[in-house]
């Protein structure tokens, strides 16, 4: 009994002194500040601009997570792992400050960084990264004029065992990390049913199926997407019906986080080049 409570007093304290190492490093993630230079935008104020920034802001996933007020939401609470909150991106009660200005957009969109600099969490800014200036453009001057919603949430918090998880590599907490924060900003992209304009509509996908659209194994994990995975063996029609009604051909259903009512809003010409997209690769 001697033993067994030495043995097991050991593994206790080597326990702690681990988690103690995983907290003092994700502390230090979580409160480096990133030094960017916005790239300066003048954000037109047009009606077709305002619409083209709604339909962006659900084909590129915001609404999902935001809500389609974009008055934000909790996503995500489980005591010991954390708490993942959309935060309300509007001017109402609980909402952006007053002083938050296109900088501070591109900041939060293109860089993952708040407008002190430190990392926003679990913001998939590097699928946003690459977004052409026309997009970005009518992305921010949506938001900028969306009506106001009241709607205090809770700040995100990081447990215990989200420490452990992004510590040990498996959770992705701070997307600021990976992303090139020099690299240009394109100015269009060409429309079509072609492999670049389908690479340009995937980067919202690489945040969970990863950059070669390989997805990440075992049980939670994401498919394979790419052209060596179940959904390359789809007709073309099977795979734009998954992606719109949530069901794959076999009439099993997509699962969360998977966010098909964003594809849903795809248009045809992104659809399709989509498709092309990941056939090549």
């Amino acid at each position: 009994m001697k033993w067994t409570g030495r043995a097991l007093l050991v593994v206790l304290l080597l326990a702690l002194g681990y988690y103690t190492k995983a907290y003092i490093a994700i502390s230090g993630r979580k409160s480096k500040v990133y030094t960017v230079k916005p790239v300066k935008l003048d954000i037109p104020t047009d009606s077709a601009t305002i619409a083209m920034g709604k339909r962006l802001v659900t084909t590129k996933g915001c609404t999902d997570c935001h809500e389609k007020d974009l008055g934000g939401k909790v996503l995500f609470e489980q005591k010991g792992l954390g708490r993942l909150v959309a935060r309300n991106l509007t001017k109402g009660k609980g909402g952006v400050s007053k002083d938050f200005d296109t900088d501070d957009w591109v900041r939060a969109i293109r860089h993952g960084v708040q407008q002190d600099g430190t990392p926003l969490i679990y913001m998939p800014s590097a699928g946003f990264n690459q977004l052409s200036e026309t997009d970005l453009k009518a992305v921010i001057a949506y938001c900028e004029q969306v009506a106001p919603v009241d709607r205090e949430v809770p700040a995100c918090d990081i447990g215990v065992g989200a420490t452990i998880l992004a510590d040990l590599g498996e959770l992705e907490l701070f997307e600021a990390e990976k992303i090139d924060h020099n690299a240009a900003l394109p100015l269009a992209i060409r429309e079509g049913v072609t492999a670049d304009f389908g690479k340009y509509v995937s980067q919202i996908c690489t945040g969970c199926h990863k950059p070669d659209m390989k997805g990440t194994p075992g049980d939670g994990g994401t498919p394979n997407i790419s052209s060596t995975g179940p959904s390359a063996r789809w007709t073309d029609e099977q795979f734009f019906q998954t992606l719109r009604t949530g069901k794959r051909p076999d009439g099993s259903e997509l699962k969360a986080p998977m966010p098909w009512q964003m594809t849903a809003a795809f248009s045809d010409t992104e659809m399709r080049a989509l498709r092309v997209y990941l056939k090549s690769i």
